[in-house]
């Protein structure tokens, strides 16, 4: 796989979140940031490009269908693919969540807010990781 044609999708039904995140990743060399508000929509473009997709990062709660489902999708499509699930909610009472990172769904929880260098820390880590399997 060239390095140019890696995809890592941003989904968030926050337009500004994905936005922001957008300009920040954007900046990381041999990636496609391809950002999302709609998780069906952004399930149908991992779908179509699945072997090009390296990282998916999901909201956990956005109207249609919620991140945790969104990602437990995308692994069955894709099982290499790395995840992040995010959300500013408190989430520790949250059993499925736990499951999910047990059962490598989720490769990274990440708690809202994080700094953007924070975040391009843990993009680079994921991209590395995919990059071992």
């Amino acid at each position: 796989m060239s390095t140019n044609s890696r995809i890592v999708g941003i989904v968030d039904d926050e337009v500004d979140i994905t936005e922001l995140f957008h300009d920040a990743l954007c900046r990381i060399a041999g990636i496609s940031i391809v950002p999302f508000n709609d998780p069906i929509i952004a399930l149908k473009h991992f779908t179509s490009n699945k072997e090009e997709y390296v990282l998916v990062i999901s909201d956990l709660r956005m109207p249609g269908l919620n991140g945790l489902d969104l990602l437990k999708k995308m692994k069955r499509i894709n099982p290499y693919v790395r995840t992040i699930l995010m959300t500013a909610y408190e989430v520790e009472s949250y059993k499925e969540l736990k499951k999910s990172v047990k059962e490598d769904v989720i490769n990274k929880f990440i708690q809202k807010p994080i700094t953007i260098s924070g975040l391009c820390i843990e993009i680079n880590n994921q991209i590395h990781a995919y990059e071992l399997r």
